[in-house]
């Protein structure tokens, strides 16, 4: 490269500094604008939100077993072998429908020996009222004694009675024939099955278990707790909870000094379900609440954090709770929430105070 030509190279990149180096920073900026930026692409996270609840004084939690309202357990009438189980647990039913059956050899096997033992009951009861027919109509004429008269009286009167004796057990035997089968009282679900093919079962032990219409929730309470019938209290289950109100009292303890009490629960609630249960406690004050796993506990014993939803419903922000009585699910929130907040469900710890989310109710699924 001759020397004329790099003093030109040198000289066109002095021009290009100076230039820059006069630049107005307005110049600058407009010249940034003109640069498009990416906007944030990152899709809200669905996060599963509560509202705060209101606890109208409740008081220690209990766990109830959910129950039908209308069930059945029917079993067989008569002693037998199995001989064939048609439903299983699970199975819909209805009125009528077969669910099992007895192996009905020896019942028929009586069944047909009471018959024939009627018909030969029959059979001298009847040569038995012909006789006395003919001694009463000999006795009119004058051709027979008093005597043979009364008895063929007697004769017919024990005939009657045998043949009483005999249908009474044709019927039994019929009876106990037609119980080898066994049939379904309610409409329903087979919720246990309690006999298989080859067992032996006595007359009226449980063959099944029947879950009818209805739904109530069962829990045993320690004797001293206060209930009755009416009172008003809330089951809960993981992402559901709804108030609800005592439907029977027991009015005597069991064994172990505890009472048998029913609640209401929803008729979609499954039969052995487990729900907790806070009875209504007038003696303790109304109270805020929030289910335990949506806090993080602070340093003090006292004190924890929640995300809550912010004014605009998408964006979460982090609230400062002073807290009180823990629950089984649920704890007590003295300040820091009002009862129009939604807070996150789960995962407090890991989402940021700012991020955007998208609300969706913990109890129905829906996005808000």
């Amino acid at each position: 490269m001759t020397a004329q030509r790099l003093s030109s190279l040198i000289g066109s990149r002095r021009q290009i500094l100076r230039w820059f180096a006069a630049a107005s920073p307005a110049s600058l900026a407009a010249c940034s604008r003109t640069t498009p930026v990416a906007p944030d692409a990152t899709p809200p996270r669905p996060a599963l939100v509560v509202p705060v609840r209101v606890s109208a004084g409740l008081g220690p939690a209990f766990v109830g077993e959910v129950r039908a309202v209308r069930r059945a357990e029917p079993g067989f009438a008569v002693n037998g072998v199995v001989a064939d189980v048609l439903v299983r647990p699970g199975d819909s039913v209805r009125v009528g429908q077969v669910l099992a059956r007895l192996d009905a050899t020896p019942l028929l096997a009586q069944r047909q020996a009471a018959q024939a033992e009627e018909a030969k009951a029959r059979a001298l009861r009847d040569e038995a009222r012909r006789r006395s027919a003919r001694v009463d109509a000999a006795e009119a004429a004058g051709a027979t004694s008093p005597g043979e008269s009364g008895a063929a009286r007697s004769e017919l009167a024990a005939a009657d009675a045998a043949l009483r004796s005999a249908s009474t057990q044709h019927e039994l035997a019929t009876w106990a024939w037609e119980r080898a089968t066994l049939r379904a009282t309610i409409d329903g679900m087979v919720g246990a099955r309690h006999v298989e093919p080859g067992q032996s079962v006595s007359a009226g032990t449980p063959a099944f278990a029947i879950d009818g219409t209805g739904r109530e929730l069962a829990v045993l309470l320690p004797g001293q707790q206060r209930v009755s019938v009416g009172q008003a209290a809330r089951v809960s289950r993981p992402g559901q909870s709804i108030s609800a109100r005592v439907l029977q009292v027991a009015s005597r303890l069991d064994a172990g000094g505890l009472r048998r009490v029913h609640l209401s629960v929803p008729d979609d609630a499954a039969v052995g379900d487990t729900w907790a249960v806070q009875l209504t406690d007038p003696t303790r004050p109304v109270a805020l609440q929030v289910p335990a796993r949506a806090v993080v506990r602070l340093a003090a014993p006292d004190q924890g954090s929640v995300l809550r939803l912010a004014a605009d419903g998408v964006t979460v922000e982090r609230a400062t709770v002073s807290l009180g009585q823990w629950h089984q699910d649920a704890v007590e929130v003295l300040s820091g929430l009002s009862d129009k907040d939604r807070i996150v469900l789960a995962g407090a710890s890991g989402i940021q105070p700012g991020t955007r989310v998208k609300p969706v109710d913990a109890a129905l699924g829906a996005t808000s």
